[in-house]
């Protein structure tokens, strides 16, 4: 009895240490702004929640949408949440639909293989650049069809670019069309895996002319695993300026003080790409100062 006692305690350890303080999980349907449709851990259990994911002024750590429920978002929610789950992989499908613009604070967005991420009208589902987007691999049960039942809603029927997932500046639609901006199909993202991001910094400081500049183009997503990724960097300038580049991380040296904005494109091994740019400004850092000195002689008689 009593080593039945201990593999029992040891086995609610376990348990307990599959959950975060902070973690939020649904109970029942309804918009992601009702408290009363979340749970969270408060370290030993798990409790009623008074505030939603990600409320301001809110600490927020993990977030699952379960339990086979239907959370609807249609405002942007304003505070970091560490990561977003649609699905809790118990085979119920679990939904999160788009009923307005919207938005989340997060960097981790995974679609588990029992989550659907759908739309009720024609409006935007903005995430942070950066975000690795994940669409996990459909459990192999007939019941469970890929853009039907899992993923990203694909509409088949029509091409509309309207019902937008947009990543930083990088925008997916349920069609790739869109006039040939290049927005990226749901059924791509869907196909894939997941999303492609870059995010160009300029680690230097200060920014100063005729002096080396470090650029880094950061890849995140998913499909940076899908390799080999190539690179594509130029910049606007002052007038008479050119710069190129195809390493991942390239120095430049600017000569002239003034606005840059340098892009990079980067592509992966399945021709999936995206685009990012950062505006700095380079002062003139070395002007000459002269200042007056008075010099006073001494003479002796």
């Amino acid at each position: 009895m009593k080593h039945q006692f201990l593999f029992i305690v040891f086995f609610l350890s376990l348990i307990s240490f599959g959950q975060s303080i902070n973690d939020y999980r649904t109970t029942a349907s309804g918009n992601w702004t009702n408290t009363g449709i979340w749970e969270v851990y408060n370290g030993t259990a798990w409790v009623a929640a008074t505030n939603y994911p990600g409320q301001t002024g809110n600490t927020t750590n993990d977030v699952t949408i379960g339990n086979g429920v239907s959370v609807t978002i249609n405002s942007a929610i304003p505070d970091p949440i560490n990561s977003v789950t649609i699905g809790d992989s118990t085979g119920g499908i679990d939904t999160l639909l788009i009923g307005g613009t919207s938005s989340l604070n997060t960097n981790q967005f995974t679609i588990a293989y029992d989550g659907l991420l759908n739309w009720t009208i024609n409006k935007t589902f903005a995430l942070p650049a950066g975000t690795n987007f994940v669409v996990e691999s459909p459990n192999p049960n007939p019941s469970l069809v890929l853009g039907v039942d899992h993923g990203i809603f694909e509409n088949n029927s029509a091409c509309s670019a309207s019902k937008i997932l947009q990543i930083g500046t990088v925008k997916y639609a349920t069609c790739n069309g869109n006039g040939g901006k290049g927005v990226i199909s749901f059924e791509v993202v869907n196909e894939s895996g997941g999303n492609l991001s870059v995010t160009p910094s300029v680690t230097t400081s200060p920014l100063c002319a005729n002096q080396i500049i470090q650029l880094n183009a950061n890849p995140g997503g998913t499909e940076i695993t899908d390799t080999p990724l190539t690179y594509s960097w130029s910049a606007t300038a002052p007038s008479g300026y050119t710069f190129s580049s195809n390493i991942e991380n390239p120095t430049d040296t600017p000569t002239t003080p003034g606005v840059y904005t340098y892009e990079v494109t980067l592509t992966n091994n399945s021709s999936l790409s995206t685009t990012g740019t950062i505006t700095i400004t380079v002062d003139n850092c070395n002007k000459t100062i002269i200042t007056n000195r008075r010099i006073t002689f001494r003479v002796n008689n």
